[in-house]
C-alpha cells in the first residue's frame, strides 16, 4: 500500500513538472476560477437614499440575480468619500470588498481629502453617467437660469446654494457658472446627496446644484423644478429643461458612478468581476433600470476609467486652487 502511494505522488509530481504548473498554482487557479467563494461587500461611500445609494443596491440586487454572487450592502458615508475608500484599502486586495463611488474621486484625491491615489486602486467600470442641474422647489420664484443668476448678482450669497460634498463636481459646476456670469455664492455641502433633496424640500435650501436622480421623484412629480442641465444638448430623459449653454452659458459636464478595488487584487479576480458587470449590463432589468432613473451608460472598461480619471484630477486641481481649495 505504501509503495503506492509512493508510486502516485512521484506520478503526480512528473505530471506537474512536465505541465510546469505546480501545486499551489493549480489550487489558486481552482479558486479564482470559482470567485467569490463567500458574500461580497459593496462598499458605497455615501449614505442611504441618494443617487449612489440607489444604484450600488441595484448593482448588489443584480450581482446576486444575474452572476449568483451573496452581496452585502455596506454604505461609509464622510470625508467626501474618504471613509469609503479608506474601509476597502483597510482590507485585503482579495476582491471581496468592491468600492462603490463617484466622480467626485478626482475632487477628493486633488484636494487630499482621499488619503489615497488613483493608483491605489483599480478603477474597474463606470456604469453611469448623469449631468448636473440647478433645482429649486416647485414655488419658487425663479423660473430659468437667468432669474437665480439675475438675483445673485444683485443680492451676492443672497440664497442658501448646496449640494453634495465641499469641492465637488456640483460646486465645480456652480463655480464655473459664477466666473462666467460674474456673481458670488456660497455653498452648504452635504455627505448624501439625498439629504439635498430633503434641504431642499424643508426649504433649508433656497437652491441646489444635484444630479437629476437625486430627487427622481420630486423632479417627475413637479414638486422640484429644474431649471437649467450641464448636458451639451437637452437630455431625451427631460427634454422639457434647458441646457446652460441655451441660456447663454457656457457650462456642461456629467459625473460618473462606478467600481473599484484595491490595488494588487489578482487579475483572475478582475476577470470574474468584470464578467459580473458584464452580466448586469446585458440584463433587461439593468437597462430598464438605467431608463427610469434617466442615465447614460458610459461602460468605461479599466483601462479608459483610469486615463479619465488621472485626466479629470489635472482638470480640476485648477478649479480647486481658484477656489482655496487647495495650495
Amino acid at each position: 500500500m505504501l509503495n503506492n502511494i509512493k508510486n502516485i505522488a512521484r506520478t503526480a509530481s512528473f505530471t506537474v513538472a512536465l505541465t510546469g504548473f505546480t501545486l499551489s498554482s493549480i489550487i489558486g487557479t481552482a479558486n479564482a476560477a470559482v470567485f467569490p467563494q463567500k458574500t461580497v461587500n459593496l462598499v458605497i461611500w455615501s449614505g442611504a437614499g441618494g443617487a449612489l445609494d440607489t444604484y450600488g443596491r441595484k448593482l448588489g440586487e443584480l450581482l446576486e440575480k444575474e452572476a449568483g454572487w451573496s452581496v452585502k450592502i455596506d454604505n461609509r458615508p464622510g470625508g467626501s468619500g474618504a471613509v469609503g475608500v479608506s474601509t476597502v484599502m483597510a482590507q485585503p486586495n482579495d476582491g471581496y470588498n468592491i468600492l462603490v463611488m463617484t466622480g467626485t474621486l478626482s475632487f477628493g484625491i486633488a484636494q487630499g481629502l482621499i488619503p489615497f491615489g488613483v493608483d491605489d486602486l483599480r478603477l474597474l467600470r463606470a456604469m453611469q453617467s448623469e449631468p448636473s442641474a440647478l433645482a429649486v422647489v416647485k414655488d419658487s420664484p425663479f423660473q430659468t437660469t437667468a432669474d437665480f443668476v439675475r438675483y445673485m448678482k444683485d443680492n451676492p450669497n443672497g440664497l442658501k446654494v448646496g449640494g453634495h460634498a465641499p469641492g465637488g463636481f456640483h460646486q465645480y459646476m456652480l463655480y464655473q457658472m459664477m466666473g462666467q456670469e460674474d456673481f458670488e455664492s456660497g455653498w452648504i455641502p452635504f455627505d448624501a446627496s439625498g439629504k439635498v433633496t430633503l434641504a431642499l424640500l424643508g426649504k433649508h435650501l433656497d437652491a441646489a446644484m444635484m444630479t437629476p436622480s437625486t430627487g427622481l421623484a420630486q423632479v417627475k412629480n413637479g414638486d422640484v423644478r429644474l431649471l437649467g442641465i450641464s448636458t451639451e444638448d437637452r437630455t431625451s430623459f427631460l427634454p422639457e429643461v434647458p441646457t446652460y449653454t441655451e441660456q447663454g452659458i457656457d457650462v456642461s459636464g456629467a459625473i460618473w458612478r462606478g467600481v473599484g478595488v484595491k490595488a494588487g487584487t489578482p487579475d483572475d479576480v478582475v476577470v470574474s468581476i468584470q464578467e459580473a458587470i458584464d452580466k448586469v449590463i446585458a440584463s433587461d432589468s439593468w437597462k430598464n433600470f438605467q431608463v427610469e432613473q434617466f442615465q447614460d451608460s458610459p461602460n468605461w472598461g479599466e483601462e479608459e476609467f483610469t486615463k479619465r480619471v488621472k485626466s479629470d484630477i489635472e482638470q480640476q486641481s485648477k478649479f480647486l486652487k481658484a477656489a482655496g481649495f487647495m495650495q
